[in-house]
This record gives C-alpha cells, sequence and structure tokens, in this order.
C-alpha cells in the first residue's frame, strides 16, 4: 500500500459519526420507557435466557391435570369471537392495537407506502400520488427541478449563511435525526402519557421519508459541496441528493399532524410557532451547508402535501379529501431567500 492510499484509509476513522445513530434512543419516547426499571421486567421483555429454567421448573410445579381433558381448563371456556368458526371476527375493528408497537409499525408502512407511489411525470418533474381503488394515482404533490443556474445563484446564500453555524451548532447535531425532543416541549409531550401520539407520528415520519427519498432519487440534484470546495459542511454529507430537503419534508410532516391531534389550525399559536420550528430546522440545513434553500422550500410543499393526505387517511369516513400541493421554482427569483 503506498503512503497517499494508507492515508486515506485514515478517512475511515468518520465511520464514527454513525454514532450519531445513538440519536435514534429518542424513538424511546414512544414505548414504556420506565419499564425496564421494574425489576424483572426489563429480563421478560428481552426474553434473557436465564428466565428460561425457572419458569420450566415453576410450570412443572403447577400445572394441573384437568379431569375432563384440555377444554376443562378454563371457566367458563375462554371465547375469542361470536363467528361460526369459533374465532375472531375477520373483520372486527380494534385488533391492530392488540399487537407489539413493532408489528402496528409494520402493518401501517405496509398499507400506507402501498397507497403512495412516485412517479417521474416530465424532463424534469415528479407527481407524489395517492392510489385509488383502481390502481390510478390522484395527485399529492407535484415538484418540479430547479435548473443548475438557479442552485449557483443559491450558493451566494449557503455561503452567507456559514457565519451562523457557531451559534446553531447544538441545534444542527440534535436535529440530525427526528427532533423529538423540540416537539415534546412546544405540546408537553410525555413518553407515558402520549406513547400512541409518537407511535403515530413515528408512522408519518417514515412515510415522510420514504417519499422524500424516492423524491430525490428521481430528481437527482447535487448537494451544496458539490458545486463549491468552500461550502465545506461540519458535519458529514448524507449520501443521497439534495432536493427536497428531508428534513424540511418530515418538520412540515410533523407540523401537519400535529396540529390536526391538538385541534389547532396553522394560524394559532401552537400553529404558528410549530410552523416555526420547522422553518428553523428546515434553515439550520442550509446553515450546516448540506442543502439550498430551495430545497427546504420544496420540502415544505412536499411535508405540507403529505400531512393533509395523512391526516385525511385517517379521519375521513367518506371518501378522503386533501388539497394537492405544486413546487416550481421561478427563474427570475433564482437567488431568493426561501
Amino acid at each position: 500500500m503506498s503512503f497517499t492510499q494508507a492515508g486515506f484509509a485514515g478517512f475511515a476513522g468518520f465511520a464514527g459519526f454513525a454514532g450519531f445513530a445513538g440519536f435514534a434512543g429518542f424513538a424511546g419516547f414512544a414505548g414504556f420507557a420506565n419499564a425496564s426499571r421494574t425489576p424483572g421486567v426489563a429480563a421478560l421483555a428481552a426474553g434473557e435466557p436465564y428466565a428460561y429454567a425457572p419458569l420450566v421448573t415453576t410450570r412443572d410445579a403447577l400445572a394441573l391435570v384437568p379431569t375432563s381433558g384440555w377444554q376443562g381448563e378454563w371457566q367458563p371456556p375462554k371465547v375469542w369471537g361470536t363467528g361460526t368458526s369459533g374465532l375472531p371476527d375477520m373483520q372486527a375493528s380494534g385488533w391492530l392495537t392488540r399487537w407489539d408497537a413493532h408489528i402496528r409499525a409494520a402493518l401501517l408502512d405496509a398499507e400506507l407506502l402501498g397507497a403512495v407511489a412516485v412517479q417521474v411525470s416530465g424532463a424534469d418533474q415528479v407527481q407524489v400520488g395517492s392510489r385509488d381503488a383502481g390502481g390510478a394515482l390522484r395527485p399529492i404533490a407535484r415538484l418540479t427541478r430547479p435548473t443548475r443556474a438557479i442552485f449557483e445563484a443559491q450558493l451566494d446564500l449557503v455561503a452567507s449563511w456559514a457565519w451562523r453555524r457557531e451559534e446553531r451548532a447544538t441545534e444542527i447535531v440534535t436535529q440530525l435525526l427526528p427532533q423529538v425532543p423540540h416537539w415534546a416541549a412546544l405540546l408537553h409531550l410525555q413518553p407515558q402519557r402520549h406513547r400512541h401520539v409518537f407511535e403515530l407520528l413515528q408512522t408519518a415520519l417514515r412515510l415522510a421519508m420514504v417519499t422524500v427519498m424516492s423524491c430525490k432519487h428521481h430528481l437527482r440534484c447535487p448537494r451544496p459541496a458539490e458545486y463549491s470546495p468552500n461550502v465545506q459542511p461540519p458535519i458529514p454529507n448524507p449520501g443521497y441528493s439534495t432536493l427536497p430537503s428531508g428534513h424540511a419534508t418530515e418538520a412540515y410532516m410533523a407540523t401537519g399532524v400535529l396540529l390536526a391531534l391538538a385541534g389547532q389550525d396553522a394560524g394559532s399559536p401552537l400553529g404558528v410557532q410549530l410552523r416555526a420550528l420547522a422553518a428553523r430546522i428546515a434553515e439550520n440545513r442550509v446553515v450546516a451547508g448540506l442543502h439550498f434553500p430551495v430545497d427546504s422550500e420544496a420540502g415544505r410543499v412536499l411535508g405540507t402535501a403529505l400531512a393533509d393526505w395523512f391526516v385525511a387517511q385517517a379521519t375521513s369516513t367518506a371518501p378522503p379529501s386533501w388539497t394537492a400541493l405544486t413546487f416550481d421554482w421561478p427563474a427570475e427569483q433564482a437567488a431568493q431567500d426561501w
């Protein structure tokens, strides 16, 4: 190995940034965070092997031999449903809440991701749509890719915002993954009291992330550092394209869902603060040199549209209705601050 090759091997140290994944611990808000503090509960939940032997010997000591076979083990006989099969009704509602949280997440993801599709609808445009019963797509959002000239015109904005990096450093790092602490602070959300809120929010954010990644894949817009070596982001540049901003998409998605849960509109004091928080989260990604301002605007449009669609699916008894949104940045506003 040459000296140059050996030097580049040192870049493997950047793998240490994977430690930021530790922020995923905030997902613990969705569960019974204090359960692990109860003796024995953590071991049971984790399936600890040392619990196996005492459970076997205890069963051997307690198990009874029923006089009428296994049917006599319950009095009265255990009943699961009223159907002709004697098993639960397959059309009954409410069963989703019986399953483990990660199973609920998988079932919800399968249904939601099967209903949303991202398609290229022109040379520089993608359409996010909702499949109807016949498989046709009803528009949720349309995003038109800006020209290279627009991105280059915004490089000056990216450079001018870099002076804010020192004062925003802790925010930028905390906001690397879903910004749960910020939302919890605004709405006084607590892990035990609002675990279903966190679970629903995580479901919405997973939908937003998969959708925005598909949009990024099709639109293929380079990040600021790929235009100029002066950008120099202080945190790792993500390994995918820039528009729309994933952080902006998630932040505005969360804003719409949380406002609907709280029964507040966008003009309420809560709405004003949630939208300001979403804007700041998006702005911090530009400050860090990871995004252009135009990326944030595309994320705002996509996140707002997805939230409207998501809430409509969750609340409508009739065919759901939502407002489709369009993003198309005009060339004459190339250098405009979003």
